[in-house]
């Protein structure tokens, strides 16, 4: 079970509202309201919630008193954060398009050729 005082102590701690928390981990802020008010039982956005938390999942749910635990912060460049914050303002099915392109060029990126049983095909680029 979610403890909604522990997630309404961490967003005071880092100044969090409500729906900035919402935002970040891509949820209406009527979700974190219900997270907060009524201990829900779990929450399958609960890694999420801790990671933007700067705790654990262990913590939230009352396993452990050390909101720090084991629990290890991002280390994202300013520009990471920025493509973060743009594809978390895009629409789901833009989202949806945009992680298919990235998943396409990362792929063709880590690979300089594909191979078949009769062909090879050279990445272009």
């Amino acid at each position: 079970m979610i403890d909604g005082s522990r997630v309404l102590k961490r967003m005071t701690a880092l100044g969090f509202t409500q729906a900035e928390l919402a935002r970040r981990v891509g949820v209406k802020q009527p979700t974190i309201f219900k997270l907060i008010h009524e201990n829900k039982s779990g929450s399958r956005n609960l890694h999420l919630i801790a990671r933007e938390l700067e705790t654990t999942p262990a913590y939230l749910t009352g396993e452990t008193d050390d909101p720090a635990g084991e629990w290890e912060p991002q280390k994202l460049t300013a520009e990471e954060r920025d493509w973060l914050d743009w594809l978390r303002a895009a629409a789901p099915a833009d989202r949806k398009a945009l992680a298919q392109l990235a998943k396409t060029i990362a792929g063709s990126a880590s690979s300089s050729a594909v191979h078949d049983k009769q062909h090879t095909c050279r990445a272009t680029g």
